[in-house]
């Protein structure tokens, strides 16, 4: 005689040896004592949490002869050995999977007005919810109106699939999956009944192998025993849990080569994984982790507090289209490797999901302090703190920290170009101290506004030195330096080009910012005429740089030598939404024709560097002797 296995010998056999299903089992217990137990009940849960067995209590209960106070079925007399041993008449089974067309329901429903040698007969049908759609039909009216000494008790693991009908005819009771500490007492209960030689450990690995389901878990043990202990290694997971943590893929290609090496398949592999994750991140949810054992749950806070959210995330949904895609992959190793690959070196994927787990994890706990061997093999320089960014308190949100990050990234791109320009710059120094003629002079709007100082000074070597046309205190008279040209040239793409008024905004928003000399900021403009321009409404601009800066910022205005060339670095001003209320037009700021007339030659003399302004006197109109019609120039 075959051995039988350990679900089958410790099958519950009263309501009080049910494990984890207590409202079912009081719901069940108070009909039997009160005698209103219903003539239909839908018992729905998932696979291995007692729906059989309890319809098989039920049997007993409706049928013994011994009936105690409480309910319970006495399981000695004649009809409780009956049903245990599968040998009543008053309890049918039937496998509604196997048994579900509808001659099979009619040749139910034909026998179901027999006696019985009990006072009830049960039939429980299994997996209802396979009843083809003639099958239900077939059912209703005998299960709406079934004879008096019938009950039946329908079991599923998928009510959701059961018509309603149906549902509305029976009374519903829900089956939970079995707290991990129950599973565990009841396992260790049955090792001692049956004598096993299992540990802790064995008995830890079967409640995890069983999720929740007595039978699983039982089925679990049964191996155990068999094989003599643990025969799934975990190492592998473990070592993949520690790489994604560490975001070191070396480790976990290793662990999970050597798994598959010793026979495991890649699919149990990654499931294990799954698993492992899915804990976690039901554990940083804050999600109630009673089904898992103390080691299970001690486990998954572990991982929780490695991995961020946001990588358990995107691990999830790596490893899940991962085991998807195994299914019809040639070689289902290249899909999990791949996975874990991308999962282990941020340099494989540059998914959005994956961007923003890497821009959590900088916000959390800032750089991590092992990184993989891309990261080692090519360390980030250390970042150089300018002056400005010592007097100021750092950025806190991300997109100031990527601004920050770009702004001195563009210094350093602006201290090598101004490294490898010094020799040249010098030469043209030097040409401009010797030709007199080349040098700057003060623009227009400077000398009406009366604010511009003498621009050529002899000096005692003779030559001639150039002063600016400022407004503002300069940097030496105030004793703060300078903002940076990549501070001001953000600033400006933000904010000043925007607040400044429509005819500054036209004026200056064709020229760039070069960098700064040592008492000013190069703002630089095609031509002459655009600079006298600008001279004009210069006043504005300096007082929006020192608004935004907190101090005088001067400026000089000067020719740019690449006239073709976009200005670099600055944002479009930003465009009013089309709900926003109309901006307010000031007359004093449109534009005559004249200042029209002026942009447009501005604006060709932009296009056309070497090109010459030339003014054409009309012909002077010929008149006829006598005819009083005006002739046309020749």
């Amino acid at each position: 005689m075959a051995l039988q296995a350990l679900y089958r010998r410790y099958r519950p056999g009263c309501f009080a040896e049910l494990r984890g299903q207590e409202p079912v089992v009081r719901a069940l217990q108070n009909a039997v004592q009160q005698g209103r137990v219903g003539h239909a009940y839908l018992f729905s849960g998932p696979r291995g949490t007692g729906k059989t067995s309890t319809a098989r209590i039920l049997a007993k209960a409706l049928n013994c002869t011994d009936l105690s106070s409480d309910g319970e079925p006495c399981g000695q007399c004649q009809s409780c050995l009956d049903i245990a041993n599968n040998a009543s008449y008053d309890l049918i089974e039937l496998d509604a999977a196997s048994n579900n067309k509808v001659d099979d329901v009619r040749d139910l429903i034909s026998r179901v007005a027999m006696g019985s040698p009990g006072k009830a007969k049960v039939y429980v049908l299994d997996e209802v919810h396979m009843l083809t759609p003639g099958a239900e039909n077939a059912l209703l009216k005998t299960l709406e109106e079934p004879p008096d000494h019938v009950v039946f008790v329908l079991c599923t693991t998928e009510p959701h699939k059961v018509v309603p009908t149906i549902r509305s005819r029976t009374q519903h009771l829900e089956f939970n999956l079995i707290d991990g500490d129950v599973l565990a007492d009841h396992a260790r209960w049955v090792v001692e009944q049956a004598g096993l030689e299992v540990g802790d450990d064995a008995i830890d690995h079967a409640v995890h192998r069983g999720a929740g389901s007595a039978r699983d878990t039982l089925s679990a043990l049964d191996q155990i025993a068999a094989a003599g202990g643990v025969a799934d290694r975990l190492d592998a997971v473990d070592a993949v849990i520690d790489a994604l943590g560490g975001q070191d893929y070396g480790p976990a290609f290793v662990a999970v080569h050597d798994a598959l090496r010793s026979g495991r398949e890649p699919r149990i592999i990654g499931e294990a994984v799954l698993d492992r994750l899915r804990n976690a991140f039901l554990s940083a949810m804050g999600a109630d982790l009673s089904h898992l054992t103390d080691a299970q749950q001690e486990s998954a806070r572990a991982t929780a507090a490695l991995i961020p959210p946001a990588g358990l995330t995107r691990a999830l949904e790596l490893l899940g289209t991962a085991l998807v895609d195994m299914r019809q992959a040639p070689d289902p190793r290249v899909n999990l490797e791949v996975a874990l690959g991308r999962l282990t070196r941020r340099d494989l994927d540059t998914d959005i999901a994956a961007l923003l787990e890497r821009v959590e994890r900088l916000e959390r706990h800032g750089p991590p302090a092992s990184a993989g061997a891309s990261d080692r093999d090519n360390p980030a320089p250390a970042a150089e703190t300018s002056p400005t960014d010592r007097r100021t308190p750092g950025p806190t949100s991300g997109h100031e920290r990527a601004r920050a990050a770009i702004a001195q990234i563009q210094a350093k791109q602006s201290e090598t170009e101004a490294s490898s320009t010094a020799p040249a710059v010098q030469d043209s120094e030097s040409e401009a101290a010797q030709s007199p003629d080349r040098s700057p002079r003060p623009t227009l709007g400077a000398v009406r506004a009366g604010t511009a100082t003498a621009t050529r000074t002899a000096n005692p070597e003779g030559s001639e030195a150039v002063s600016t046309s400022e407004t503002s205190t300069g940097a030496a008279e105030t004793g703060e330096p300078l903002p940076s040209r990549e501070e001001i040239v953000l600033a400006w793409g933000d904010t000043i080009l925007a607040s400044l008024s429509n005819k500054a905004r036209v004026r200056f928003q064709v020229g760039r910012f070069l960098a700064n000399d040592s008492h000013s900021a190069v703002f630089a403009l095609p031509s002459q005429i655009q600079i006298d321009r600008c001279d004009e409404v210069r006043e504005a601009v300096d007082d929006a740089l020192q608004e935004h800066f907190g101090r005088p910022v001067p400026l000089r205005l000067a020719i740019d030598d690449d006239s073709t060339a976009s200005p670099p670095d600055l944002q479009p001003v930003p465009s009013r939404p089309a709900h926003d209320e109309p901006e307010a037009i000031d007359p004093d700021e449109l534009m005559d024709e004249e200042t029209v007339a002026q942009e447009a030659i501005s604006n060709l003399m932009a296009a056309f560097p070497d090109s010459e302004l030339v003014s054409i006197e009309p012909p002077a109109a010929a008149v006829q002797p006598g005819s009083g019609q005006q002739g046309s120039g020749q």
